[in-house]
């Protein structure tokens, strides 16, 4: 079996050893559904959001939504950092989104301000987005969670073609980021992010892949802005390729920025060097099931190793991370 990432000789990224933590369960006030047939409580995800309370849950069901407006959601101070909402899109048979978010390239489609991490974004297509500072996504204080969303042709006049961050500690989990674009060239090397701009806060990108964004100036996925609070990305099973820009095709940095790859990650300007990850890499014998026969191999393969098929987090090294990555993944393949 070919191993599922390597990391290109063209960039030299600091590794470290993951640090797992579970994020605290969120209690859900009540669940305000969206639909476009009229049958549900609302039609527009905009009104169905400011209409929300703290701890809601925002159910928006298949289909394309035109927004009406740019969905701001704002935190009561940082004494006060809610309303915490899990707004939740639908998915077909495979579990890819089903639900899309189109701002018509006319305006940015979330706002987000003075949040914690108990706001949650899922299974949500978020599209034709356009802004300044964020096609897609501006966020200032606002610590939230996007999980299996898909952020495609979105664009930024200045800086972050589908998200800006600043002082942000922002999680993305098996998210897509494709042909987005930050437009304009200011000339000055910290200026671009195709994809994401992060300025002063923590980006985590876990089992995401960026492909086909560019930035006018540096950065085609990322740009990573550094200085005395500097911008700081940790990488998990991430595919960074194809990207393009004049000065860091893939990821552009200012003196101070930090960038780790936690295991598995593959950044590369060829997506040749940077093959998908597997559909269930804990699946050792292949017979679409992590059973016993699977942890027979892991535990078998135990310690360093080179491109071995037991050490899922491709760190060279079967260990704990990656018995706990094959009991998290136990039973039939998803």
């Amino acid at each position: 079996m070919k191993k599922f990432f390597k990391m290109s000789p063209r960039y030299t990224i600091a590794l470290s050893v993951m640090t797992l933590s579970a994020v605290a369960g969120q209690a859900y006030a009540g669940t305000i559904t969206v639909c476009p047939n009229g049958s549900c409580n609302f039609t527009d995800p905009v009104a169905a959001i400011a209409a929300s309370a703290p701890n809601d849950i925002i159910e928006i069901h298949a289909g394309t939504y035109m927004l009406s407006s740019i969905i701001s959601i704002t935190g009561g101070g940082i004494f006060s950092p809610g309303k915490p909402l899990l707004i939740r899109g639908a998915v077909d048979a495979s579990g890819n989104p089903t639900t899309v978010l189109n701002a018509g390239g006319t305006k940015r489609i979330f706002s987000l301000v003075e949040l914690n991490n108990d706001t949650v974004f899922e299974n949500l297509v978020i599209t034709n987005g356009w802004g300044d500072y964020g096609g897609a996504v501006h966020t200032y204080g606002a610590n939230v969670i996007f999980r299996n969303c898909a952020f495609r042709d979105n664009r930024a006049q200045w800086i972050g073609g589908a998200v800006y961050l600043n002082d942000s500690d922002v999680v993305f989990t098996d998210c897509e980021f494709t042909n987005n674009v930050a437009s304009h060239n200011q000339g000055t090397p910290n200026s671009g992010a195709g994809a994401i701009y992060v300025g002063r806060n923590l980006l985590t990108l876990n089992g995401c892949t960026l492909t086909g964004n560019s930035g006018n100036s540096a950065g085609g996925a990322l740009f990573v802005y550094g200085g005395s609070n500097p911008g700081r990305v940790n990488l998990q099973s991430t595919r960074i390729c194809g990207n393009t820009a004049p000065n860091g095709p893939q990821i552009g940095i200012t003196a101070g920025a930090i960038v780790t790859d936690l295991g598995g990650s593959c950044i590369s300007d060829n997506c040749d060097d940077c093959p998908p990850a597997p559909a269930c890499p804990a699946d050792l014998d292949g017979n679409g099931l992590v059973g016993g026969s699977d942890l027979g191999r892991l535990l078998g393969a135990w310690g360093p190793c080179t491109d071995c098929p037991a050490d899922i987090n491709g760190d060279g090294l079967v260990s704990g991370t990656d018995l706990g990555a094959m009991l998290g993944a136990w039973g039939a393949c998803q």
